[in-house]
């Protein structure tokens, strides 16, 4: 049997059998909403039924920003969180743990709080954060 990982080190092939092994097993994904452009911002309305999630505290989404992929947070009645989804240590996408108010990445165990700062490494560097603001049943994340 040929092997196609000529010239790959250990940790390379553990990663890979790692990354095999989460996919046969299910990997939690966040759940995704629908986030349109409203000049040049990201609008995300509360009434589409994708986005139900983000209308109770506690509720996360993840969005696309077409340069970023963002996790929306829904804090509390008035506050929502927006931050980069992606772990700053291997690019792997975070998975919000509402209980502890946190971000895990689930590759190699970082996390990161709500306003993006490193609370447990790997990872060094903060996610990146956007001003998120809630009106009505909108909520409006500020990507300049």
């Amino acid at each position: 049997m040929k092997s196609n990982c000529s010239g790959c080190s250990r940790r390379a092939l553990l990663q890979g059998l790692g990354i095999a092994a989460l996919a046969a097993c299910g990997t939690p994904t966040q759940p995704s909403g629908t986030a349109a452009a409203c000049g040049a911002n990201l609008c995300l309305d509360l009434t589409d039924p994708t986005n139900k999630d983000l209308t109770v505290a506690g509720g996360a989404l993840i969005v696309d920003a077409g340069n970023d992929t963002i996790m929306v947070v829904r804090v509390s009645d008035t506050q929502v969180a927006a931050v980069s989804a992606i772990c700053t240590h291997d690019a792997c996408e975070n998975l919000y743990t509402p209980s502890a108010m946190r971000f895990d990445c689930p590759c190699h165990g970082s996390q990161f709080s709500l306003t993006g700062a490193v609370l447990r490494g790997p990872a060094r560097r903060a996610l990146r954060t956007y001003t998120a603001t809630l009106t009505d049943t909108t909520i409006t994340i500020t990507l300049a």
